[in-house]
């Protein structure tokens, strides 16, 4: 849904380009300021709180964002759609980068880019194809397929703790 937040800017709330672009550039600052939190607190408490949240995050920003809601409330939705990205990406990738061994980093690296822009292509495609029915109906299934995956993985996660804490 993120590759086509201009288009339902522009449907929802009339924005020009200019207007556009400044509330999308709200969704690179959440990862700007808290990219070190994010990663103290996968430090310390480990993948299994932040990914699942990250998740829900995201459902609850593109349910909101189904409802006639002013402006100012759409660009909070979209920092949090931004947080709810850095909760969840960095985090897949390390578990990717996890997958290979020192001999065979390049492979990890090219499996890791390849799954992400694939994802981003093949997401951006079904959403857009959901478009047909609508934005309404479009972002009722992004939160809904969100929603899902986050509840999946609480129990997917539920083992991963820092090295530092098992015992």
């Amino acid at each position: 849904m993120y590759t086509w937040l201009g288009l339902y800017l522009s449907q929802r709330y009339n924005m020009d380009a200019l207007t556009i672009g400044l509330t999308i550039l709200g969704y690179g600052i959440p990862g700007l300021l808290l990219s070190s939190l994010i990663g103290r607190a996968v430090d310390r408490w480990g993948r299994r709180w932040l990914i699942p949240s990250g998740l829900v995050m995201a459902a609850l920003a593109g349910l909101v964002m189904i409802f006639n809601i002013p402006a100012h409330v759409t660009t909070i939705a979209v920092l949090f759609l931004s947080l709810a990205y850095d909760l969840t990406q960095p985090l897949f990738v390390g578990i990717v980068t996890d997958l290979g061994d020192g001999n065979k980093l390049g492979q990890t690296m090219g499996l890791k880019v390849f799954t992400l822009f694939t994802g981003f292509g093949i997401g951006s495609l079904i959403f857009g194809e959901l478009l047909h029915f609508g934005f309404g109906i479009s972002l009722a299934i992004f939160g809904g397929i969100q929603l899902i995956s986050g509840l999946i993985a609480i129990p997917l996660f539920w083992q991963e703790v820092p090295s530092r804490l098992r015992s």
